[in-house]
């Protein structure tokens, strides 16, 4: 007699259990939160260094004017005043030999270029807007400045002038001036600084320096 061979029935998993599911998503979870953490530290760790790039350069450029007894000018270019647009703001520090005659809020400087331009962090702006009732040098209208010598080369830039005595000679007035350090990029044409907004508060991650009158010296108001 011949028995009847049996039969097993196998069942494939076709799905995700419940406790995989939760698996999944808690690790989601966790490497989203370190990717915001990442990118968060290094927008912070991008506006100190654009921060103390900014900071160093104001400190040379008043020494410069101490040390030379001569105007120095602390010159930005924003992307599109300089050839080679590449979303960068640049600074660099001009001698200005004879500033003009009796004019406190000239239009077109001629200056002598001492160090090459300096590139801030990528995704840093320098932001307009008045700091506490304190005037940006931002919002002031840009000047033409011509520079090096026989090649005559000319850019439009915002700037801050030092004096021979280290003050602040311009932009002219009495009290201290602001800068904003944000994160962001430039957008449109021309090309205009947009800071980024985070939260629901649409608040700016940035950071904010003063710098004084009379002995122009920038110090950090934002903690």
């Amino acid at each position: 007699m011949i028995s009847q061979p049996k039969i097993i029935h196998s069942s494939s998993k076709t799905g995700f259990s419940l406790v995989e599911m939760l698996a999944v998503i808690a690790i989601t979870v966790i490497l989203l939160t370190a990717g915001i953490s990442l990118l968060a530290g290094t927008g912070v760790q991008s506006r100190k260094t654009s921060s103390d790039l900014l900071t160093g350069l104001i400190e040379q450029a008043r020494t410069l004017a101490i040390t030379s007894r001569s105007c120095v000018v602390l010159a930005v270019a924003e992307p599109g005043d300089l050839p080679g647009d590449d979303e960068r703001c640049r600074l660099s520090l001009f001698k200005i030999p004879e500033w003009p005659e009796g004019v406190s809020s000239p239009t077109e400087l001629k200056g002598v270029q001492v160090n090459r331009w300096q590139t801030l962090e990528t995704g840093i702006v320098l932001y307009g807007g008045n700091v506490d009732g304190v005037m940006n040098p931002l919002d002031q209208p840009e000047v033409t400045l011509t520079y090096g010598g026989t090649k005559n080369l000319s850019v439009k830039v915002h700037f801050i002038a030092f004096n021979t005595r280290g003050g602040l000679y311009c932009p002219a007035g009495q009290a201290p001036i602001a800068m904003r350090i944000a994160e962001g990029g430039y957008r449109g044409s021309p090309r205009k600084a947009v800071a980024n907004m985070r939260g629901s508060q649409r608040t700016i991650a940035e950071n904010r320096l003063k710098i004084g009158r009379v002995m122009a010296r920038p110090y950090r108001i934002d903690g």
